[in-house]
């Protein structure tokens, strides 16, 4: 009889079959990414970026897909849905910043909010100011924002392992300047920025933590006085800051960005710390 020869126990014996399978999903969910259908996409949300920044959101997008067949990274599954749904926050945003008295480039003209197309340029980076995106997730808005606004140093705080190997990645294939990923607790980067005298001019919250309990969280780590730094708060709802003031901080609302993604009003609030403690 003949005898059935031995597997070899350094070889998956499924692993050309399931990396098969993955493959054919991340071509499901790819179909038709092109960055002249990103560039139609984003026409029709009113925005046009330049041809790099298409490509770099094209390949942003492809990265996501590929990720997620086994991260679950985000809950849409086609990257129609994300770039309308999730990413689109981030071309508003862009836009916000790219207009903004203290966060802009020098000499970038104003577009009002109701302006049917507006064009993102690339520019150089003449900021110099810290910015925290706390509980970065698959970096949303984080990375199309920096593909989009490029200004200052921008890091991605993550505390979870896949997710913030994710975003490394990401930012390494994009080569997004002055971006960087952070793998720990939001309260521990703070604190090691502030033993290193570093404050945030600029922090970008979205559904990190309530702002009733974030503005607390937040407070000792965010410039004050003459050079009062603010935190961007992606709601679905206006936020009235001054019902939040404290004998230690006190909180203005300086500007309430209003915008509708697929028919339904979202919000950027820009809530300014006022206090110098």
């Amino acid at each position: 009889m003949n005898k059935m020869p031995k597997a070899n126990p350094y070889k998956p014996v499924y692993s050309i079959k399931r990396s098969t399978q993955k493959a054919k999903q991340v071509q499901r969910a790819t179909q038709k990414l092109s960055v002249e259908n990103v560039r139609e996409l984003c026409r029709k949300m009113g925005f046009l970026p330049t041809v790099p920044q298409l490509a770099a959101l094209q390949e942003y997008l492809f990265l996501l897909q590929k990720w997620n067949q086994s991260m679950n990274l985000v809950g849409k599954n086609t990257w129609e849905d994300i770039l309308t749904e999730l990413a689109a926050d981030s071309l508003h945003l862009a836009k916000y910043l790219n207009s903004h008295p203290v966060f802009a480039p020098s000499g970038v003209p104003f577009f009002a909010q109701e302006e049917k197309l507006y064009s993102f340029a690339c520019y150089e980076n003449e900021q110099n100011f810290s910015a925290w995106d706390l509980g970065a997730g698959a970096g949303l808005p984080g990375i199309p924002l920096r593909i989009l606004w490029n200004q200052g140093e921008y890091t991605m705080v993550e505390a979870r392992e896949k997710r913030s190997l994710f975003l490394n990645m990401a930012c390494t294939k994009l080569g997004l300047e002055n971006t960087f990923v952070c793998r720990d607790r939001a309260e521990n980067f703070m604190e090691e920025e502030l033993q290193e005298n570093r404050k945030a001019k600029l922090i970008v919250s979205r559904a990190f933590m309530p702002y009733e309990k974030m503005l607390p969280f937040v407070a000792p780590y965010l410039a004050s006085g003459s050079d009062n730094g603010s935190i961007i708060f992606l709601t679905l709802e206006k936020i009235d800051a001054s019902k939040y003031n404290s004998q230690e901080f006190q909180w203005n609302t300086k500007n309430i960005y209003e915008y509708s993604i697929k028919g339904k009003k979202r919000f950027f609030c820009e809530i300014e710390k006022l206090s110098n403690s």
